[in-house]
């Protein structure tokens, strides 16, 4: 078990890791078209004579949007760094809780493939085709 994800409601393992995975992915992808396509609409807004709460909806909107975005998409990030580091959620804590030395090196799993590609593979699963689509053909030990 990697941990338990109260956003989708179930534990992170290695059977759902690649869903979990996905799941940012394609919520970053949304929330970026969204920022990016919503800022037309900002820019009409601002320059034209719109009602106050058209204008409070559509700012309200792009903040917010940006400010999930930002999250979301740094979350991502960390879980990719995760993900070629060979590291689970839990594993990361423990092991930067028990290296509080300054001299320490950053935490690496015993399970590190010798490329990223077999680190990503492990998640993702061996058909490069078939990262980016929900299904698994993980082998069946884990």
């Amino acid at each position: 078990m990697d941990h338990h994800c109260p956003w989708i409601y179930n534990c992170v393992g290695y059977r759902n890791h690649k869903f979990f995975f996905l799941l940012l992915f394609y919520s970053v992808l949304a929330l970026q078209l969204v920022v990016w396509t919503m800022w037309e609409s900002v820019r009409y807004t601002m320059k034209h004579e719109s009602p106050f709460l058209v204008m409070f909806a559509v700012l309200f909107g792009e903040t917010l949007s940006i400010f999930l975005a930002l999250l979301i998409t740094g979350f991502f990030c960390f879980h990719i760094w995760l993900m070629l580091r060979a590291l689970t959620t839990i594993e990361f804590c423990e092991k930067t809780t028990k290296r509080m030395k300054p001299d320490a090196s950053i935490p690496t799993s015993a399970y590190k493939k010798a490329s990223w590609i077999g680190d990503v593979q492990e998640v993702l699963g061996k058909d490069f085709f078939l990262w980016l689509v929900p299904g698994t053909d993980l082998p069946p030990d884990g």
